[in-house]
């Protein structure tokens, strides 16, 4: 039996997708790259933010798996009353969130929106002074720490980020089933008692770049996360997303 086909973006929150069998992984910068690849039957899953099966071209696709992208933070360059907030883009779910947070906590604030697509391109828009406040998850949100940005808050309590998806007809499947299992093995395995070493050392091999200090705490958030995520995926979460 061949390996199940997933499309991913990079990072930490692939956690629980490292310790399972039987996949194979296909990484990507692109939401609509996902999108067309799933449509095209080039990949059997993906795992992607909910917002992003809003739009039509995802026509068919259905939400199987919960998931999460770890603590979803707006960090920020400075204290100015004027801001440039960078997001993927400005109706995304992201952008929604912190829209809504920075209405509720910082109603005074003065900002204006830069979208600039990926997480990796809002760090670099900071970085680059395009921007001055951004949302952020692991690893990128401890790149900004270790840059001497600091965290204005965390945005996504109660709302889903991320999620595993399939087309509709294979919703029920044994193969779904299967993948369901795997990532409930994966789970178990992340809150046994080994579980704090295991999330440390597929840390190290998938992220080798990162300094081990900061490799170590993502990997400590991202266990914790994806263990409190659990597997089955809250609709009703999806809907309050929808409606921002």
């Amino acid at each position: 039996m061949r390996h199940i086909r997933i499309m991913v973006f990079p990072g930490a929150h692939n956690l629980p997708l490292w310790l399972m069998k039987g996949v194979e992984m296909h990484y990507t910068e692109s939401r609509d790259q996902q999108i067309k690849e799933i449509q095209d039957h080039k990949v059997d899953l993906i795992h992607t933010s909910p917002d992003n099966l809003f739009l039509s071209d995802a026509k068919g696709l259905v939400p199987f798996l919960s998931g999460t992208v770890g603590p979803l933070e707006i960090v920020v360059t400075n204290t100015e009353t004027s801001q440039v907030l960078a997001v993927d883009n400005p109706h995304s779910g992201f952008g929604r969130l912190a829209y809504r947070w920075l209405r509720q906590h910082h109603p005074e604030m003065n900002y204006d929106v830069l979208p600039v697509g990926g997480t990796r391109q809002r760090f670099d828009a900071l970085k680059q002074s395009m921007a001055t406040m951004a949302v952020m998850h692991p690893p990128f949100t401890q790149f900004c720490v270790k840059a001497g940005y600091q965290i204005l808050g965390r945005i996504d309590k109660g709302y889903p980020t991320l999620c595993g998806v399939c087309r509709e007809p294979q919703r029920g499947t044994d193969w779904v089933h299967t993948y369901q299992n795997e990532y409930s093995r994966a789970l178990r395995t992340l809150a046994s008692l080994d579980g704090k070493g295991v999330a440390r050392q597929v840390l190290a091999q998938e992220l080798p770049d990162v300094p081990a200090e900061v490799r170590n705490h993502i990997a400590d958030v991202m266990r914790q996360e994806t263990i409190a995520a659990g597997v089955e995926f809250d609709f009703g979460a999806m809907n309050k997303l929808k409606e921002l």
